[in-house]
């Protein structure tokens, strides 16, 4: 890796897109070694960032495009060391050395005081001082399970569990209301949970990993986690007044480079492709939630904008604005292309909503691009009856009913299965992501053996009436009235 300054910053800025795609198609490969975390994570990076990116390259000179990119690539690397970190890492994958480029990373303090000078909960490393604060603030003992999610990511087991529990403290908030504790276990070890079995919370961090207690026989066990109140009162509580004590006043530190720095305008052309690209990312960002998963075509859409950062480039660089204008044009062409049948849906209706955003021979041409689609080609996904007699477990989440802030929310069991290729799909390879959702389930029971490799899974009712799942002899069991696929 060579020197990279301003005269290469443009094109680091397209490779890092171009790499961001590819670690997106990676992730999502096999269902077998989905990387959600992953997904989520890289696509949020485009969310703010899409639009910066094109109007950086959309400068009329050289100079010019690798000034703003470099702006566009301090923007993006000031939200957080995590974030600086992964761009330093990917580009140099690429062949380009960005710790060069970017400022000093600036250590940051994970509290701060909100707009109106109050002190909010950090996010912390849950050790057995921390856990013995969160005793001295709330009620474990009458604490619940609010929701837990088990799933691994690629190859290791991750937890997340919402504790609703009292305060000890006194706060001035409505009768009733309650907390939520959230915490986050990364390479869990060993797991037992029952949903009729889910109040009173332990937590123990003197063993040399993080156990975590729920009800008489449930257990948590992972090697690290991190913890964080979800309490608008926390700055009353012991912990919140000590943190308020030593947290400085006004505004943070902050070194985001001015957006006025990366707002040049986009010509008709530029910008139908930087708004199709960051619907794709938009789209792409759904995973986030556990039941969008199956759903969403992560690889399919970073295959059809597969090299799309070295592209948007070379586009950028013709001097004349026709030739400029076809460029673009014929990237977006290409990309429509490149997404077949399987993507025709997705596409068609991102361009007619394009479509009624620009005038005149843009139009014309965004709505020439339009693929044909018929009534039947959307995917259909088979009953809960045809699921395969082979699969893997990848995710397990449980809600409890509840009401959070006036607003009741309906109890929930979701499953993601691993699934083999079906046989009668063409060109089908990989395994594939299979949803299955019951809607106020009676029972949950899981335990860390579910995930172990491959399972039989075993439904009891027929398509339309549900009543249970059950997964490795009993490692994962729950039952309901009314279930539904996703994403097969």
């Amino acid at each position: 890796m060579g020197m990279i300054g301003n005269a290469m910053a443009a094109s680091a800025l397209g490779a890092l897109l171009d790499r961001s795609l590819v670690q997106m198609a990676e992730a999502s490969a096999d269902a077998r070694t989905y990387d959600r975390q992953t997904i989520h994570t890289v696509s949020d990076v485009w969310d703010n960032n899409t639009l910066p990116l094109f109007r950086a390259l959309a400068a009329r000179t050289s100079w010019g495009r690798d000034w703003r990119a470099r702006a566009a690539l301090e923007w993006m690397a000031a939200l957080g060391v995590e974030r600086r970190t992964w761009m330093v890492e990917q580009s140099a994958i690429a062949g380009y050395d960005l710790e060069s480029l970017l400022p000093a990373p600036m250590e940051t303090d994970r509290h701060h005081r909100d707009h109106q000078g109050v002190v909010r909960a950090p996010m912390v490393t849950l050790t057995t001082e921390v856990a013995a604060g969160i005793g001295v603030d709330y009620d474990l003992a009458t604490a619940e399970v609010r929701s837990l999610v088990l799933e691994r990511i690629g190859t290791r087991l991750t937890g997340i569990l919402a504790v609703a529990a009292r305060r000890r403290y006194t706060a001035e908030r409505p009768a009733g209301e309650v907390a939520e504790l959230w915490l986050w276990l990364d390479e869990v070890t060993d797991t037992h949970f029952d949903s009729r079995d889910s109040s009173a919370i332990t937590i123990d961090c003197g063993t040399g990993q993080v156990a975590i207690g729920m009800g008489k026989r449930g257990i948590l066990r992972a090697v690290r986690a991190t913890v964080h109140p979800d309490d608008l009162a926390w700055h009353l509580s012991a912990a919140g007044r000590a943190l308020d004590a030593r947290t400085p006043t006004g505004p943070r530190p902050s070194r985001r480079t001015p957006r006025q720095r990366l707002q040049e305008p986009l010509d008709d052309s530029s910008l139908a492709a930087a708004t199709i690209l960051h619907q794709a990312m938009l789209e792409i960002r759904m995973v986030r939630y556990a039941h969008h998963a199956g759903q969403t075509p992560v690889r399919p859409l970073c295959l059809a904008f597969a090299g799309a950062g070295e592209s948007i480039l070379a586009a950028s660089t013709h001097r004349r604005a026709s030739r400029r204008e076809e460029a673009f044009r014929r990237l977006v062409e290409d990309w429509v292309r490149k997404g077949g049948p399987g993507l025709a849906l997705w596409f068609a209706g991102h361009l007619r909503d394009l479509a009624g955003e620009v005038h005149g021979t843009t139009r014309e041409w965004v709505n020439s691009l339009i693929p044909p689609t018929e009534r039947g080609s959307e995917p259909v996904r088979g009953p809960v009856a045809d699921l395969p007699a082979e699969a893997e477990l990848r995710l397990a989440k449980y809600v409890a009913a509840h009401t959070r802030y006036e607003h009741p929310h309906v109890g929930s069991a979701l499953v993601q299965l691993a699934v083999p290729p079906r046989p009668q799909v063409e060109r089908d390879e990989f395994w594939n992501l299979c949803g299955l959702e019951l809607k106020s389930p009676h029972l949950f029971q899981v335990s860390d053996t579910a995930f172990h490799g491959a399972t039989d899974p075993r439904l009891t009712g027929v398509p339309e009436a549900i009543r249970s799942l059950s997964l490795s002899g009993g490692g994962l069991t729950m039952s309901a009235d009314e279930a539904e696929t996703r994403g097969r």
